[in-house]
């Protein structure tokens, strides 16, 4: 183990984003709460199609467009063109059971004006439906057993920096929006894909540990205001080159959690633990 209490005075938050509603556009945030599931309402809701399989910007990029605000209790849902939609966060409708990445779970249905809006924006027969806390699901046991995770692929929450992201842009030859991985937390700090080695972390008194690298895969070529694909597959092209492992693509740490707490931009991070996370070759 190699201890590295001088990272915390280079190694700074930068960014928060939540994500309340899977596939969907972020928000950016000043602060962050962390509970049992991750980030405080990050993915508890989804939209899902009648057969209960979920949806993503992987095969429907035009969530992107679909802009989620979160507020005194409420959720509203903006996009170009739409009138705005808001619903409580308590679900008007009863059990369905939903599927992600070929595993089912147990969700809420949110109510026909929900689906109604969705389908309007999203052009097909779209539902949208809602995680309580006691719907929560396990992460992988071979990553991180004993956590929670919502509606999220596979974990709490994603970790990037901007020293990668400027690495990747470096190699593109412009400019990658960071919003193009979905992040939770992006941080500054020392070199391109540090994160990479970050086994466990604290950013200011909360701990984390980073579980599993992140495969990356055509949700990166997406635009995130436009719900576009980029004409030239990037960032996801260049990152092939040079960010391969055997069949998949990795950037960014997914990350568990020690605990409930708050984090905000600005916060140090301290790297605790060094030490390759699964998926680094």
């Amino acid at each position: 183990m190699t201890t590295a209490a001088a990272d915390s005075d280079v190694l700074r938050v930068t960014r928060l984003w939540t994500y309340p509603v899977k596939g969907a556009r972020g928000t950016e945030l000043e602060s962050m709460e962390f509970d049992d599931l991750g980030p405080r309402f990050d993915r508890r809701w989804m939209v899902v199609r009648p057969d209960g399989g979920f949806v993503s910007q992987r095969d429907t990029p035009r969530l992107a467009i679909v802009h989620p605000r979160l507020g005194d209790g409420l959720l509203t849902l903006e996009a170009a063109g739409m009138t705005a939609l808001t619903l409580p966060f308590a679900p008007a409708g009863g059990p369905v059971r939903v599927r992600i990445h070929g595993l089912d779970a147990d969700a809420r249905a949110v109510g026909p004006a929900a689906d109604e809006w969705l389908s309007t924006v999203l052009g097909g027969d779209f539902r949208l439906v809602f995680m309580r806390d006691e719907d929560k699901r396990p992460t992988d046991p071979a990553y991180a057993e004993g956590h929670s995770v919502s509606f999220a692929d596979g974990f709490p929450a994603l970790l990037v920096s901007d020293e990668s992201v400027e690495e990747l842009a470096r190699r593109v030859g412009r400019r990658i929006p960071v919003e193009r991985f979905r992040p939770n937390v992006v941080v500054s700090g020392d070199h391109p894909h540090d994160e990479d080695m970050w086994q466990r972390f604290a950013v200011g008194s909360l701990g984390f540990s980073g579980v599993k690298l992140c495969t990356r895969c055509k949700v990166t070529t997406t635009d995130q205001l436009t719900g576009v694909r980029d004409p030239d597959s990037e960032p996801l092209r260049s990152l092939a080159l040079y960010r391969r492992i055997e069949s998949n693509v990795y950037f960014g740490v997914n990350v568990v959690h020690h605990g409930p707490g708050r984090i905000s931009v600005g916060d140090a991070v301290e790297v605790l633990e060094r030490g390759p996370v699964p998926g680094l070759h």
